[in-house]
């Protein structure tokens, strides 16, 4: 999808200074000392992409590493029935498609943005140079794909052994995140399409367990989006039987 021109007036926005507090607090550019992260900053390319339009596809080239700056990004693959999965969600200052810098040729899957985003690009072969000249980044970076690989090893345990509706429990508790004493009630936006592709479940099948749920007290759940009321009822669906 080409970006509009308000994703491009967002991206335009992001300025060096706004590079550098940011990258400041991304693992694994974070490691670096500052004067490092301004030089990296300066590398980036800031790219707008609206709601529904593709950061990258499936097999292409790898060309750039992503930091997202604004907005969501889901990574998703399709499967050989033609069915997408979504393997993870992106939030803002969280990177992906790292691959390329590591050397793979292509992408291994799409990243989608879920909302008005931008994103920041740093070319492959910079990446590649920073990984060499900064030892500190490349073991951060070894340590990001160490917890990528736990946590797609714990999604494909659950694809295995859990029902849909602890699940789909699990995907949202994931989401909200950990919540401190007081704190307003956590709310995703996510359609009811996206909790299937992200919990292996068909449409109809995430819709009824989020309708169940919403009957019961435990999250309110208009069209797109999904409230949790009730932390400690979800976190027991979760644990399952």
């Amino acid at each position: 999808m080409v970006g509009t021109p308000a994703a491009g007036q967002r991206a335009r926005c992001w300025t060096v200074e706004r590079r550098v507090g940011l990258l400041g607090r991304v693992p694994p550019f974070a490691r670096l000392p500052p004067a490092a992260i301004r030089g990296v900053a300066a590398l980036f390319r800031p790219r707008g992409v609206p709601r529904g339009g593709f950061v990258f596809h499936e097999g292409e080239p790898a060309s750039a590493g992503n930091v997202a700056a604004e907005g969501r990004i889901k990574i998703v693959r399709e499967t050989g029935a033609g069915r997408q999965v979504i393997l993870r969600l992106i939030n803002p200052g969280e990177p992906f498609g790292l691959s390329g810098g590591w050397g793979a040729a292509t992408y291994p899957a799409s990243a989608r943005a879920l909302d008005d985003a931008v994103v920041l690009q740093l070319p492959a072969r910079e990446f590649t140079r920073l990984l060499a000249i900064h030892p500190e980044l490349a073991l951060a970076v070894i340590e990001d794909l160490g917890a990528r690989l736990r946590e797609a090893e714990a999604r494909i345990l659950d694809l295995e052994t859990e029902g849909a509706e602890a699940r789909l429990a699990r995907a949202l508790l994931r989401l909200a995140g950990r919540a401190p004493a007081g704190a307003a009630p956590a709310s995703i936006a996510l359609t009811r399409q996206d909790f299937a592709d992200l919990t292996g479940t068909t449409l109809s099948t995430a819709s009824r367990t989020l309708a169940a749920c919403h009957r019961r007290g435990i999250v309110a759940a208009p069209r797109e989006r999904v409230t949790i009321l009730d932390r400690a009822a979800l976190a027991a669906i979760a644990a399952g039987p």
